[in-house]
């Protein structure tokens, strides 16, 4: 019987994400309603009323597939099996090609999945640890060096970063390839916040592009903003791979909701206007927390990431990162995400890809004013 650890930031999620009336710490973008989304292509909305509730192809339907193939330049639709959200592709993937006993390397902090699945199955289980230099958030290519040896079966990674915001140059990226190749393993990346790099000049590959053993997976939630859809997937060049999760996969969703599907692939074609608008948003966001990170210099440190909608905050005064988001919601029903669910104490994680977050970040500062300063 496989038993696994509760996963410590949906247990979070579930116990206060609906109650408090505030939020900085969302890791998706704005939302929003379906009629909105089919006004974005002419003829979607007749389309989507006749839209057959039959079941759906294990695989994905092939038209989303295709429109979830043009996002990558080498993995073509044959190489996508879509999933329900991000988490089913993980735990399947770790399932598929991972035995009791098996080495992988975790980049840490992480979201929980990708180190409890691993441990869960019996894996070892090595965090490739983020250091900070001079308040910034880094990877360094020589510690994961000194992790990989000939029983690495798989490296884990998030790019952008959960939490941190974190994101690999394409030198940093090619050294993780060319290291993974020389012993054969397979890199595997939740890739839920790329496209949403904060200037082009940030992009990278997908590891699914640009490795013959990478596997990439993407999701509707986070960059697109529309996580009620479930709708996920994973991709990759490795058809023995996506083989092993397709057999599982009829184990757990067998397929997808049909008119998700449906909404997902116009969401799709017109991602770049989606996007833009996402990162407007997250663009005017990040100077509001610019101004209130600089005010309270003595009290917070923080690096401004230049891809996704999160970053990860560290308190400079002494307290207890899960109590201090206890009370900060206790008194003003504002959400934050302490470190303590990731195993990092000291930090809590941040989100600015909503709309309100003026109003949200004000009544954070009500609670400051009144406790910390």
């Amino acid at each position: 019987m496989m038993k696994i650890k509760p996963f410590k930031l949906e247990r979070y999620y579930t116990l206060y994400e609906h109650s408090a009336k505030y939020s900085i710490c969302n890791s998706d973008c704005e939302a929003m309603t379906i009629k909105e989304l089919l006004r974005l292509e002419k003829g979607a909305e007749e389309e989507f009323h006749n839209t057959w509730l039959g079941y759906t192809e294990t695989q994905g339907n092939p038209s989303l597939r295709r429109d979830i193939s043009a996002i990558y330049s080498e993995v073509l639709s044959k190489q996508i099996t879509v999933c329900t959200g991000a988490q089913e592709p993980i735990f399947l993937f770790s399932h598929a090609v991972l035995n009791s006993g098996d080495e992988v390397i975790v980049q840490t902090p992480c979201y929980q999945s990708l180190q409890s699945v691993p441990e869960s199955i019996g894996c070892k289980v090595l965090g490739w640890n983020v250091r900070y230099e001079g308040g910034r958030p880094t990877f360094v290519i020589d510690d994961l060096k000194e992790l990989v040896n000939s029983k690495t079966k798989v490296i884990y990674l998030n790019a952008p970063h959960n939490p941190t915001g974190f994101l690999f140059t394409k030198e940093e990226q090619q050294a993780i390839i060319e290291l993974a190749r020389t012993y054969g393993i397979i890199v595997f990346c939740d890739e839920v916040y790329r496209e949403l790099e904060h200037s082009p000049e940030f992009a990278i590959p997908a590891f699914a592009d640009a490795y013959e053993y990478g596997v990439s997976v993407g999701v509707m939630s986070k960059s697109y903003g529309l996580p009620g859809l479930r709708i996920g997937w994973v991709a990759t060049q490795n058809q023995p791979i996506l083989d092993k999760i397709a057999i599982l996969k009829e184990y757990t969703t067998i397929c997808n909701s049909a008119p998700s599907e449906f909404l997902a692939g116009v969401a799709l074609r017109n991602r770049q206007v989606i996007l833009d608008r996402n990162l407007g948003i997250v663009q005017k966001n990040l100077p509001l927390y610019e101004a209130f990170f600089k005010k309270y210099s003595n009290l917070f440190s923080w690096h401004k990431p230049n891809a996704g909608p999160i970053a990860f905050v560290k308190m400079l005064f002494d307290d207890d990162d899960m109590g201090f988001a206890g009370r900060v919601l206790k008194e003003q029903s504002v959400l934050i995400l302490p470190g303590g669910v990731y195993g990092h104490k000291g930090y809590f994680r941040i989100g600015f890809g909503r709309k309100n977050i003026a109003e949200d970040l004000k009544q954070f500062e009500h609670f400051v004013l009144a406790n910390l300063v």
